[in-house]
């Protein structure tokens, strides 16, 4: 089974003055491939897909397109409808509103390994633990370079960090089965072994990932 990997990365300034909608984040594939654009809201006469998923009335996140036109959305993130009790819980839809899955976010105040969920429609529900025992000790012995480096880079670059942290995060169907997508935070990139998972659901659950904080 081949593999996909993938970083979720800031656009260009020329990809932001082209885009027809707010283009928030571009998911770049590292072994060439067209890249994926992330938008705030929903496409231009989306409405009624995203009115369609989650039991109606739900609350759009983004979208994400084969182009900065927006004309070729391939899928939406939405909240549940208010009223429902969400828990963390993102709906991820289809551009006609057929529901792909659902993603479920740590709570807020879990810190140490947080558990995220894919749960795909029809199918078995995928956990990833934030980090590994190995990688947080890693982590731990790296802890001075990494602090030197990143004040270097701060002082001397351009302000952003050097590395993210050195931890890694595998989403599996079950304890000892093969991780189906899998977060690299040292290189901060996504591996997805393709036929496993729905593209369209990785994408979307790096999204909301990088934006916890890749933890």
């Amino acid at each position: 089974m081949s593999a996909l990997s993938f970083s979720v990365l800031p656009p260009s300034e020329g990809e932001r003055r082209q885009a027809a909608y707010p283009l928030q984040k571009v998911i770049r594939a590292r072994r060439g491939g067209d890249p994926v654009y992330v938008g705030r809201g929903v496409p231009p006469g989306g409405r009624d897909a995203a009115a369609a998923g989650a039991g109606g009335g739900a609350r759009p996140r983004f979208t994400l397109y084969r182009d900065l036109a927006g004309r070729e959305p391939l899928g939406l993130v939405v909240r549940p409808p208010s009223g429902q009790p969400s828990g963390g819980r993102l709906s991820v839809l289809g551009p006609g509103g057929e529901e792909l899955g659902e993603l479920c976010t740590p709570a807020k105040r879990a810190r140490w390994r947080p558990r995220w969920e894919i749960r795909p429609a029809g199918g078995d529900a995928l956990t990833g633990r934030g980090g590994t025992v190995t990688s947080w000790a890693v982590c731990v012995l790296l802890s001075p370079l990494w602090l030197v480096l990143n004040l270097f880079w701060a002082v001397g670059g351009s302000g952003d960090s050097a590395w993210s942290l050195p931890v890694r995060t595998a989403w599996r169907h079950g304890p000892g089965r093969p991780a189906s997508l899998k977060y690299h935070g040292l290189s901060a990139r996504y591996v997805l072994r393709t036929g496993s998972l729905d593209t369209r659901l990785a994408y979307a659950q790096a999204v909301v990932h990088q934006a916890r904080g890749s933890s």
